[in-house]
């Protein structure tokens, strides 16, 4: 450039001036054969570089990215540089394992199913506030969605939903992918899973393994996060419905017709059509495995126990005993002792019986008086405990 200028007229002072520099610097350089070299900069060490081995076993042999949680790692070596320069170094090798490990991972036919749930919020049904939950399960061969809404997320509702989903597929996977649900494992021990007592004998009776994702790769289990979304925004938002059933018709209809009919972009077909070639465990034969709520009650000398605040009664041959209590999700109780199944009733809410009230009686009357109106016993005819015990307390 100092060249070019002199050869256009210009002179050294006014060179000088006005690429701001000595007027010594401009004779120096037009005196050259040769443009300047630029000098180059001495490398200086980064505060990093001690702690580097330290990095590349974390993020490589251990699989730990998070910078922040590198940075107080290694602050506790002695680093005492900045936030940013790690960050910087850390970036290539994250995106590098990102890369490496969201390759979408395909399954054979009948291999695996992926499941989650996606929270819908609170609506109101007639009047009254509810709060929907969406179950989703996915083929991983076909891409074949089956969904339902619940109330629910617990185990019962779970292994409902699982039963369900078996039913629309015409059978069972060989695997099936969770993430680390409370209502499936009961933690991890030394990095294996524990999975819950009474899953894992869900699991064994319908003859699949259940798998966990590893903690933070949620996308391991793209297929159904995917389904979610493309089921949510394509049937439920704009959907009306005046009922949780009604809801789950309309839900059935669109996969049959809409969900399961769409061309896969992965795939190139639809799930219907790859449908055919899964190879499932059927479940024909196999009675629905008993999905009830239990819990575990001790009857009172007169054949009377408490359930959900209700009060029922068993045969009196059953007083004192502790028996099996069972609630089917559309709220039918029964009892079991032993495991025979055994009849019980629901008393009425007004019936109280004397002993109980003359416990109470006797604890109202200590250090305090109480209106004698306070004991009134509610009575039964003997034709109604007839009734209940087939005769038995006569």
């Amino acid at each position: 450039m100092i060249k070019e200028l002199y050869r256009k007229g210009m002179s050294i002072s006014d060179i000088a001036r006005q690429l701001g520099i000595d007027r010594k610097t401009v004779r120096k350089y037009l005196g050259e054969n040769s443009p300047p070299l630029k000098k180059k900069r001495t490398s200086r060490g980064s505060k990093l570089d001690r702690y580097k081995d330290y990095l590349h076993k974390r993020m490589i042999e251990d699989g730990v990215f998070n910078s922040e949680k590198l940075y107080g790692e290694i602050q506790s070596l002695g680093y005492t540089g900045g936030r940013t320069i790690l960050k910087d170094y850390i970036k290539p090798f994250r995106d590098t394992h990102r890369a490496k490990y969201t390759v979408r991972y395909e399954t054979l036919p009948g291999e695996q199913m992926q499941v989650d749930w996606k929270e819908i919020g609170t609506v109101i049904l007639h009047g009254e506030p509810v709060k929907l939950t969406m179950f989703v399960a996915v083929l991983g061969y076909s891409r074949m969605k089956y969904a339902e809404v619940t109330t629910s997320q617990d185990q019962e509702h779970l292994m409902q939903c699982l039963i369900h989903s078996f039913k629309y597929f015409g059978g069972v996977p060989q695997h099936i992918l969770f993430d680390n649900m409370k209502t499936v494992t009961d933690g991890r021990e030394q990095g294996v899973v524990k999975w819950n007592e009474r899953f894992a004998e869900f699991a064994s009776y319908y003859s699949f393994t259940p798998k966990a994702c590893k903690p933070y790769r949620a996308q391991t289990k793209g297929k159904v996060e995917r389904a979610i979304q493309y089921i949510i925004n394509s049937f439920y938002v704009g959907t009306s419905y005046d009922s949780v059933e009604d809801l789950n018709q309309q839900l059935l209809r669109w996969l049959d017709r809409v969900g399961n009919r769409k061309k896969n972009d992965t795939t190139g077909v639809s799930p219907q059509e790859r449908w055919a070639e899964e190879k499932l465990q059927p479940i024909l034969q196999k009675a629905d495995y008993d999905t009830s709520y239990r819990s575990y009650r001790k009857t009172h000398f007169d054949g009377t126990f408490s359930y959900r605040g209700v009060k029922w009664i068993v045969d009196p041959e059953y007083s004192q005993k502790e028996i099996l209590v069972k609630e089917s999700l559309d709220g039918q109780v029964t009892a079991y002792y032993q495991g025979v199944r055994i009849s019980c009733k629901q008393l009425h809410e007004n019936v109280i019986f004397l002993p109980q009230k003359q416990n109470e009686k006797q604890d109202i009357g200590v250090g305090r008086s109480q209106p004698a109106s306070h004991f009134e016993v509610h009575t039964r005819s003997l034709s109604e405990y007839d009734e209940l015990t087939g005769g038995e307390m006569s």
